[in-house]
């Protein structure tokens, strides 16, 4: 299995910004923030940084979540190319999302 993940987003304290908690097939798992989103809700368009398990970058994307249904259709950006997509639903404790580079 190659180029896919799954990533759990939590609302944080702070206004517009989610937490990431993701696991991928070739890059391990680690933690994210995601920042400039809306203060109700997951749709939006976001800022988001991603670490390791260690603690150290593993990338910085634009991350675009838009809802259709119950579904949320989510891709990541860099430098304007998509570079993964993906499709997430909400659960009680926030939002799942699959996804293929």
């Amino acid at each position: 299995m190659s180029g896919v993940g799954i990533v759990h987003y939590t609302k944080n304290d702070e206004p517009g910004t989610l937490v990431a908690e993701w696991c991928h097939s070739e890059y391990g798992n680690g933690t994210g923030v995601a920042t400039g989103g809306p203060a109700k809700g997951f749709e939006g368009h976001y800022r988001i940084i991603y670490y390791d398990d260690q603690g150290n970058l593993q990338a910085e994307r634009e991350l675009d979540i838009k809802k259709s249904g119950a579904q949320y259709q989510v891709s990541w950006l860099n430098n304007g190319d998509v570079s993964a997509i993906g499709i997430g639903i909400e659960t009680s404790v926030g939002l799942s999302v699959g996804y293929r580079d």
